[in-house]
């Protein structure tokens, strides 16, 4: 074992671990994936999503039973959503470092942690609540698993990736494994009954509990969520046909550049194309970067499984090259310049930087600047040790990862300014400590995702098409879940006379836009809290309001 590659590892597992807590959950994604698991914890229906009480079968089950566990366990607070994110990340490393050992040796096993680990696409959704990480090492189970010629553990890992993102699960690792083993002449591995019915068993059941729940759910969960997020723009969610050329590159940095320019090195050194890991490398990755651009729905997190090949590919150049005559690694000399590159435009452009972000918030804006100039030096820093260590494979390990590893430390006062910007924790806060705890929450064509969460309970929303949700399926079956008793949804001018009569304590959201709404509610309520999108006013009660006309 080498114990200096082991303990730069564990300081990449140490970044990827730092300041879980640091900042409050980032809307919509994290508020809403944290809201459906402290569902799950506060009913024990540990099967069905829900979101504000409603079914909510947009995504599976796995990660969300996963993340109501944590908050069982710890609570319903950031760290116990968080944790399902990092543990399978970890899970995943723990899988790489297995096949790198296996394929490669050992000290590749340890290479290709590293390369994984301190890669920023790693980084950011490791501590996300969002189930990429979770699909990353089920899809890695699965390509793994048939490349290994253990079918029914392929098909056991595909079962469990579809209950946690969908088809998708299916697809992605059969777009890689079904030519490579085609290629390899063993196709008929794929086809192994037992495999195949353990994945109809695991699937299957909560397929059909999950239909009995929610009307539509399996033409919700093929059509919608499938065929026309892939096929058609119905989703919002498009981008140019290039969009993951970039992402894949930044993302995977500085190691792409080492893969994009050691390319040559690594065939010549593993035999070239006839060795079929160096086959099944290219179809990992460009098969499915091929797929994903092709498609209509692009979001950064697709690509999340493509850095595991890049990882191992770095592996098996570096891990080959220990000791090589010429003392280099290969791909070095340009991944080192290339931080430095980066590392320069930081620091010359760090100012400009929040002009060319979007909606930025004024906090957010005030802390990009340093951020990016402390980062910058780091890179600049690392770029020219990497330069001068050359072939000492420990040392460049550790400068090319240290920019990455230092994102999280140096980023705590920017993550900070994003959360109190993108979450409802602050509106939470106020709500809970000026109101009663019987206090009813109406948001007026607002739904704050994480307000629920923080809140611990549901909200009312008084909404047309169901949109604030950010649910595909309660906005095409608004109607339906409007009748159901009991239902938080209300017709979109329900809250007006809620706020004439209020016959209990309620609290208003509304859209900081609004400004229609915001002009009733003013002239009869306080203002609670404000946020750059919200405002909460309230609580009116019928003594409050028993002298007071809705007027205006």
């Amino acid at each position: 074992m080498n114990t200096r590659l082991a303990a730069i590892a564990i300081l990449v597992v140490a970044a990827l671990s730092y300041n879980l807590t640091g900042y409050p959950l980032l809307d919509p994604d994290e508020g809403r994936n944290a809201e459906v698991a402290r569902e799950m914890a506060a009913t024990g229906d540990y099967l069905h999503p829900r979101l504000n009480g409603l079914p909510y079968p947009d995504k599976p089950v796995v990660f969300f039973a996963a993340a109501a566990v944590f908050v069982r366990v710890l609570g319903p607070t950031e760290l116990a959503v968080r944790l399902p994110a990092l543990l399978f990340t970890l899970a995943t490393l723990a899988l790489l470092w297995w096949t790198g050992r296996r394929w490669f040796g050992t000290e590749a096993a340890w290479i290709a942690v590293i390369v994984a680990g301190a890669s920023p696409l790693t980084l950011g959704f490791a501590r996300t609540v969002i189930m990429d990480s979770a699909l990353t090492l089920f899809v890695t189970a699965a390509i793994v698993a048939f490349v290994e010629e253990r079918p029914v553990a392929g098909w056991i890992a595909l079962a469990f990736g579809v209950l946690t993102k969908g088809p998708i699960a299916l697809a992605l690792p059969m777009m890689v494994v079904i030519p490579y083993v085609v290629w390899q002449k063993k196709a008929r591995g794929l086809l192994d009954v037992v495999g195949i019915l353990a994945f109809l068993a695991i699937v299957l059941p909560w397929v059909r509990s999950m239909a009995d729940l929610a009307p539509g759910f399996l033409h919700h969960a093929l059509v919608t969520e499938t065929f026309l997020r892939l096929t058609t723009p119905a989703l919002e969610r498009t981008g140019p046909w290039w969009y993951f050329g970039p992402i894949i590159v930044a993302g995977s940095l500085p190691w792409s550049v080492v893969v994009l320019s050691g390319i040559r090195d690594l065939v010549r050194r593993m035999g070239g194309w006839a060795d079929g890991r160096m086959v099944l490398f290219l179809l990992w990755v460009v098969v499915p970067l091929v797929f994903f651009s092709l498609s209509q729905s692009k979001r950064p997190q697709y690509v999340l499984p493509l850095l595991v090949p890049i990882a191992l590919m770095v592996a098996a150049l570096w891990g080959r090259m220990s000791g090589s005559a010429d003392g280099r690694m290969a791909g070095g000399r340009p991944t080192a310049a290339s931080l430095g590159i980066i590392g320069l435009v930081l620091i010359l452009g760090h100012w400009m930087i929040p002009g060319l972000i979007r909606g930025v918030s004024p906090g957010v804006a005030g802390a990009i600047p340093n951020t990016a100039l402390l980062l910058g030096v780091i890179c600049i820093v690392c770029g020219a040790a990497a330069w001068a260590v050359r072939g000492r494979l420990e040392s460049t390990l550790l400068v090319l990862s240290l920019p990455v590893v230092s994102i999280p430390f140096v980023s705590r006062t920017l993550m900070r300014e994003v959360g109190r910007d993108r979450s409802a924790a602050e509106l939470a806060a106020a709500i809970t400590a000026s109101s009663p705890d019987n206090t009813e929450v109406v948001g007026i064509g607002a739904y704050p995702p994480s307000l629920p969460f923080y809140l611990g309970r549901l909200i009312i929303v008084a909404t047309a098409d169901g949109r604030e949700l950010t649910s595909n399926y309660l906005t095409r079956s608004l109607d339906t879940w409007r009748r159901v008793p009991g239902s938080p949804l209300r017709p979109v001018d329900w809250w007006r006379e809620a706020l004439h009569e209020c016959d209990r304590p309620r609290a208003f959201v509304a859209r900081s836009g609004d400004g229609e709404t915001r002009t009733i509610l003013s002239g009869q309520l306080p203002v609670i809290a404000e946020s750059r999108k919200y405002v909460v006013y309230g609580p009116c009660g019928r003594v409050d309001l028993a002298a007071v006309g809705l007027g205006g």
